[in-house]
């Protein structure tokens, strides 16, 4: 969770004071804000992808790195917690990733977009699969530890 409050809310990595907070969380600077937040799900994605101008590396990072950054809530997420369901953890982790959204937004750290929120939990989602595919994996093994097919009679 550090790792990810600094790489989504603290990446400009200008110090922010007590002035600041009070200058950005007034009325006027959220509507502000809230007027330049994507909410047209796969505009920025689609601009990325279509954008000339935006070198591949940096259109790469950002698309990646959203993916990317939340797979291990969706690892750490039933682990630590014991959720078994794949539909809580992928709530969890949009809850988290809607978080780091509206702090965005609420305290002038970034830009609200909701194509975040899609890139995100499906990081989270990936990761979801990557545990539950280890755990199934883990659970076999432990059945059978030589690795070899047991016939389903029980022969």
């Amino acid at each position: 969770m550090l790792i990810l409050s600094k790489n989504i809310l603290f990446k400009n990595n200008k110090g922010y004071t007590a002035s600041d907070f009070k200058k950005a969380f007034t009325t006027r600077g959220i509507k502000k804000r809230f007027a330049k937040a994507n909410l047209k799900p796969f505009a920025t994605i689609k601009l990325f992808y279509n954008s000339r101008s935006l070198g591949t590396e940096y259109k790469m990072g950002n698309l990646l790195g959203n993916v990317v950054g939340f797979i291990p809530l969706g690892i750490l997420f039933p682990l630590l917690l014991g959720w078994k369901r794949g539909p809580a953890t992928v709530f969890a982790v949009f809850l988290v990733s809607l978080g780091f959204e509206f702090s965005q937004l609420f305290f002038a750290l970034g830009v609200f977009d909701v194509d975040d929120l899609i890139l995100n939990t499906a990081g989270g989602a990936i990761g979801y699969v990557l545990y539950w595919i280890t755990r199934t994996v883990v659970r076999r093994n432990r059945e059978d530890p030589t690795g070899n097919s047991r016939p389903a009679n029980g022969d």
